[in-house]
């Protein structure tokens, strides 16, 4: 993971806007309309099902579009991911909260979406994470190990077309909240 400057001389970010916290909230939009376009389809193909060979790959498909609703539709009640404000960072993996002071975290990394369909991603790196991790339940362990792998720390969380930052400028406003106790840095 290769980190430049820690803070670029893009748009100004108004430090009052960001003095109290910055969040990552899920995409009611996103959300909302993959779930109405899934239950549609899922409607489709369970009304043009039948018992023959193709109606029970109908039936199938139906079932695993309305699943998907489901699962859609689960993350219009998500609310925040991530919470960073002068105390510290917060995030939550499925439905664990974990949280560190700034003095307990090693380096922040951000990188920055590249482009509409591309997601961007916050990395907190900690000092130490061994207690953390260890103290997480098994099936949250999974996805923290997945994350080490794409992102190479355990605690990150994807920013984008499917959840929005709550200032567009993340690294400043993150830069900001750290207030020099570690440092924020872009991940090329």
């Amino acid at each position: 993971m290769t980190a430049s400057s820690t803070m670029p001389h893009a748009h100004p970010v108004d430090a009052d806007a960001v003095s109290q916290e910055f969040t990552i909230r899920g995409s009611q939009q996103v959300h909302g309309a993959l779930a109405a376009g899934a239950a549609l389809v899922a409607i489709g193909f369970a009304a043009s099902a039948s018992t023959s060979a193709t109606g029970v790959l109908r039936w199938i498909a139906a079932a695993a579009f309305a699943a998907l609703a489901v699962v859609c539709a689960r993350g219009l009640t998500t609310g925040d991911m991530f919470v960073a404000d002068k105390v510290g960072i917060r995030l939550r993996i499925r439905d664990e909260w974990i949280g560190a002071r700034w003095e307990e975290i090693e380096e922040v990394t951000v990188l920055r979406r590249r482009h509409l369909l591309d997601d961007g991603r916050i990395a907190v790196h900690l000092l130490d994470p061994g207690p953390v991790v260890a103290a997480m339940p098994e099936t949250t362990r999974k996805v923290t190990d997945a994350n080490r792998r794409l992102t190479g720390t355990s605690l990150a969380v994807p920013f984008g077309l499917t959840a929005r930052p709550s200032n567009g400028e993340v690294l400043q406003a993150l830069h900001m909240l750290a207030d020099a106790r570690c440092p924020v840095r872009e991940q090329l």
